[in-house]
């Protein structure tokens, strides 16, 4: 049975998550204060958590990547249908966001697809590891490492911390070298669905998230391209 941890400051709609969520057969742990979710998260590895970004004290924008760092997805809730609060959200690790009011089947229909996408084990394709210029790919381990280069003489091979969809986004494209994909296709094969309402925003955060962290300059991207009107892919020069 998966877990999910529910953080918001409103017992109304804590409630009302638990009698969803319980409903629907998970497990659920709730509390409203940002801080006790870092602890309960850290005590018992919630299979997903549903984090409200309005909180008081330490907001769920402070929480949000701390629990990335711990390789727990979340799945932001929103209080307002805002444009930049979502991608605000989407950026600092989010892997999905709820607006509310929300829909229950949306809810849980989102909850499914986030834990089965980054808890199902999926065999890996040959070879396990992909070297892709300076970038090493290991698919057994979940490990992305970076060499330098030669502007960086005597710099060591860096490990890149993803979340499991950021690997799971480099790792799509560094199976096909130099061969652009469209935001279609990723949200088909990376985010596993067909039909996301501001997918192309989705796509656009989670490349941008990667780019921050594999690029020595992300406004000037080495690694991760985008040919117009194709789609994004790797570069191996």
């Amino acid at each position: 049975m998966s877990t999910v941890l529910i953080v918001d400051d409103e017992a109304d709609i804590r409630d009302v998550l638990e009698f969803v969520l319980q409903n629907a057969g998970y497990h659920t742990e709730a509390t409203g204060r940002g801080d006790i979710a870092l602890e309960l998260a850290r005590e018992n590895t919630p299979d997903l958590v549903i984090l409200d970004i309005g909180l008081p004290g330490l907001s769920g924008l402070e929480v949000c990547p701390q629990l990335t760092e711990m390789g727990i997805p979340v799945l932001v809730l929103s209080s307002h249908d805002r444009d930049d609060q979502v991608v605000t959200g989407l950026e600092v690790g989010a892997e999905d966001y709820v607006t509310k009011p929300f829909n229950h089947r949306e809810l849980l229909l989102r909850v499914d697809k986030i834990i089965r996408r980054t808890t199902t084990v999926r065999p890996a394709a040959p070879p396990a590891v992909v070297t892709v210029g300076r970038l090493t790919i290991d698919s057994r381990r979940h490990l992305v490492t970076v060499a330098a280069d030669g502007e960086e003489p005597g710099t060591p091979e860096r490990e890149i911390p993803l979340t499991p969809t950021e690997f799971d986004l480099i790792l799509f494209l560094a199976r096909s070298p130099g061969v652009p994909h469209t935001v279609e296709t990723l949200l088909k094969e990376v985010w596993r669905v067909t039909d996301w309402t501001n997918g192309d925003e989705m796509v656009k955060v989670g490349v941008r998230r990667l780019r921050k962290k594999i690029e020595h300059d992300p406004s000037r991207p080495r690694f991760i391209l985008n040919r117009w009107g194709q789609g994004y892919f790797l570069t191996e020069s």
